[in-house]
């Protein structure tokens, strides 16, 4: 959320932003990208080779695309499986226990 405050230059930020984004006065480079995140997220099977082209338009390369496609996609798989399991907003039940984030002996 801190990098979305600095881009809009409003340090009261909070989730809504999320669905106000359109109403902001961003530059065509990050309204391209949120336009896209919102497609990804919201009717993935719908994305083609025209959204594709429209953030190359607006100044995206090959590799700004695919990670901001990576970080999208985390965003709504870890979102998603949250919803999944009942849990709060960004929070890992404290008594979840991942062997795997334990340190090693």
């Amino acid at each position: 959320m801190e990098a979305v405050r600095r881009l809009t230059h409003d340090e009261h930020l909070g989730p809504e932003f999320a669905t106000t984004w359109p109403q902001y006065d961003l530059d065509p480079k990050t309204r391209a990208l949120l336009g896209y995140a919102k497609k990804l997220t919201e009717t993935p099977s719908l994305v083609d080779d025209k959204d594709f082209d429209a953030l190359r338009s607006a100044g995206w390369d090959e590799r700004g695309i695919y990670q901001a496609t990576a970080l999208i996609s985390f965003f709504n798989f870890s979102g998603r499986m949250e919803a999944a399991a009942g849990l709060p907003m960004d929070r890992i039940p404290a008594q979840a226990l991942f062997p795997e984030a334990t340190p090693d002996s």
